[in-house]
């Protein structure tokens, strides 16, 4: 256990109410999974604009607030566009990520990496100053729901559970040149309190634990 005892207790008691809240929103998390799923490739230019417009817009992943000129130009837009002049490798990514069975530290080179390039990709693309960390990963949650969403309520509570100096002798992570530096350290961290709600048999999905970090913020 990674927690200490008290905080341990402290989640273990509200985690299932936190979950019991989610339930409210679960509908609309399951029709974003229906429609990656109905359409989860990316050599339909109308299917990825839906599909970047509903994740956007619908998960405030802040690409038309902090997209300065590119608003005016439509950033989604732009953002769909690059999506699917790539849809070879884009697809071919997701695919492999929709293979994965289980969040370890196995398979943190393929999330680490499909999350990391696709970054590196839309800010060439859209030449814009925007990291892309936060759209990116919940565009690609909700193709592979493996893959941990991250925003910046979920990184500070996360932060204040797992302190970096702290927590980082704890789990090993391989990091490379293509990968987001901020998102590795995050699912560095995201990793330390999987584990640890898994061993405190609260059978966490990436999903669940992700809005547990959303509900203690709140």
């Amino acid at each position: 256990m990674n927690l200490n005892i008290k905080r341990a207790e402290y989640i273990k008691k509200t985690y299932p109410h936190a979950q019991k809240e989610w339930s409210r929103y679960l509908r609309t998390d399951n029709i974003l999974y229906d429609m990656c799923k109905r359409w989860p490739h990316h050599n339909d230019l109308p299917a990825v604009q839906a599909k970047v417009t509903i994740i956007g817009r619908t998960y405030a992943a802040g690409l038309e607030r902090k997209g300065g000129e590119d608003y005016r130009k439509g950033i989604l837009e732009t953002v769909a566009n690059t999506l699917n002049k790539n849809s070879t490798r884009i697809d071919r990514d997701v695919a492999t990520l929709r293979n994965l069975k289980q969040l370890s530290m196995i398979v943190q080179d393929c999330i680490l990496g499909t999350h990391g390039n696709m970054v590196s990709l839309l800010r060439k693309e859209t030449k814009t100053k925007l990291n892309f960390r936060s759209f990116v990963s919940k565009y690609l949650h909700f193709h592979a729901p493996i893959v941990p969403l991250f925003d910046s309520r979920a990184s500070s509570v996360i932060r204040e559970l797992y302190p970096w100096r702290r927590s980082r002798n704890r789990i090993r992570i391989f990091h490379k040149e293509s990968y987001d530096e901020v998102y590795s350290k995050f699912f560095a961290q995201f990793m330390l309190y999987f584990n640890d709600l898994k061993e405190l048999k609260l059978s966490p999905t990436v999903r669940r634990a992700d809005y547990y970090l959303i509900w203690w913020a709140s």
